[in-house]
């Protein structure tokens, strides 16, 4: 209720944005409900009333927790999808409206892009171990600096995380759903900046198979973005998820097989070269360049310990691995969506 000799307008304004944490989200929708039945019992409290004679439906509907139905499958598909889709669009006009999403990191991969192009232009493509350890440095850049500036979008995470926490108390949605429909919207995100980059660097370096060389940057940057979601849904201070995701991410840079190969690894961490994702890329890049068929090229290869890779099948870890991510950020979600339905129910 308004406290006395109080404006109505900015009271309302306070409680509801007045949402900094898990706590006070569902202590306000505690107390509002709390409020509500007290205000159905009071017969001389008008403002009561009044919301339930003007809004009859809406609140039970927005503001508690839907009951668990025994409906089939197929009625909850049809609930879900248009859920679902409403995300998706909503996710997209955040992508294209937020320049802090695309357009920003757009104007940072771009103009990095263009000074490796000029860099290493028309690189000149000899037997001399220059020429070699100068495209395995730019391969190496380009699988490691580009999956790395990824931790810039999640402050933006961290401001859809709020939003979807809100609405997921006023049961408009399970979160998982909200998950998929971000993992989607991230998909053109992706696309895009990986044909940029492409396009510049196939086109002033003179790398081989463009597809090839995009396909692969994709997947690595796919990668990357669902470790931000994860993070996001793991961390609620975004600060700390920069740090824990950059930390991850500088930790997989020197077991990618460029600073070391494998059989120089101490025996008992020759393991860790294949747990990041970033092997595979790096490896996929190397073997894109100099599978050429000549015995140079051979050499290089085995030179890197990288000879027997087969691009296809790193395709297919890359998919496999982002889904492993994401299977792991829907179990972390329904953990954390267990506990907060628990928590509102002691309140």
């Amino acid at each position: 209720p308004t406290p006395s000799r109080f404006s109505p307008l900015e009271h309302y304004l306070a409680v509801v944005n007045n949402f900094r944490g898990d706590n006070n989200a569902m202590n306000w929708e505690s107390a509002f409900k709390r409020w509500q039945e007290e205000g159905d019992e009071d017969e001389g409290d008008d403002l009561a009333d009044d919301i339930e004679a003007c809004f009859p439906t809406a609140i039970p509907d927005v503001l508690l927790i839907p009951a668990k139905s025994e409906s089939t499958s197929s009625s909850c598909l049809g609930k879900c999808l248009p859920t679902f889709l409403e995300l998706l669009h909503r996710s997209l006009l955040h992508t294209l409206k937020n320049p802090g999403m695309l357009g920003l990191r757009i104007l940072m991969y771009t103009p990095f892009t263009l000074f490796l192009g000029l860099l290493f232009f028309n690189l000149r493509r000899n037997e001399s171990y220059d020429s070699v350890h100068a495209m395995a440095a730019l391969l190496f850049y380009s699988s490691s600096f580009y999956i790395f500036m990824v931790v810039a979008i999640l402050p933006f995470l961290a401001k859809e995380r709020l939003i979807c926490h809100k609405e997921v108390l006023n049961g408009f949605y399970h979160p998982t759903t909200q998950h998929f429909a971000l993992t989607v919207g991230s998909i053109p995100r992706v696309v895009i900046l990986s044909l940029i980059i492409t396009i510049i660097l196939t086109g002033m370096v003179k790398l081989h198979n463009p597809v090839y060389f995009f396909c692969i940057l994709l997947l690595a940057l796919w990668n990357a973005e669902s470790y931000a979601i994860l993070m996001s849904i793991c961390v609620s201070n975004y600060i700390l998820g920069i740090i824990i995701l950059a930390g991850i991410f500088g930790l997989a840079m020197p077991l990618e097989g460029f600073m070391l190969t494998p059989s120089m690894f101490p025996i008992w961490l020759r393991w860790l070269y294949l747990c990041p994702f970033h092997t595979y890329v790096f490896r996929s890049l190397m073997y894109n360049e100099f599978s050429d068929g000549s015995s140079f090229g051979e050499r290089v290869l085995e030179s890197y310990e990288i000879e027997d890779t087969n691009i296809k099948n790193d395709l297919i870890v890359l998919l496999g691995y982002s889904a492993v991510i994401h299977c792991v950020s829907v179990a972390v979600l329904l953990l954390c969506h267990k506990r907060k339905l628990r928590k509102q129910k002691d309140l």
